[in-house]
């Protein structure tokens, strides 16, 4: 049980953050623009263009695991504020993502 505990709350946050910060330096580089696609449901033409937007909503999410979890190490007595900061994390996550899918659908086609 315990070994579960540890890596609920340590390890897949960290791996998590890990692979956001990777995603987010090759989008934010230009290097791999296709990763806009990941994750979206018949993503719309265009998203590769909102490639930096998603490079900056991965690196908040990121951010703010990483931050949870440095505060769960620090004071693991408040461990129920530092999960909802991860939650919070993942609510701006997709906030950004519903903004640029909004942004895309009011871009008349050319």
């Amino acid at each position: 049980m315990y070994i579960a505990t540890l890596l609920f709350y340590f390890a897949v946050p960290a791996a998590m953050a890990a692979f956001l910060l990777w995603r987010a330096y090759q989008m934010g580089t230009g290097k791999r623009v296709e990763l806009t696609r990941q994750w979206i449901v018949r993503p719309p033409e265009g998203i590769e263009g909102c490639a930096r937007l998603f490079a900056w909503s991965d690196l908040l999410f990121a951010a703010s695991l990483l931050l949870a979890l440095g505060l769960l190490l620090c004071l693991p007595h408040y461990a129920a504020a530092w999960i909802a900061l991860m939650a919070l994390g993942g609510f701006v996550h997709q906030g950004f993502t519903g903004y640029a899918l909004a942004r895309l659908r009011k871009k008349p086609p050319r």
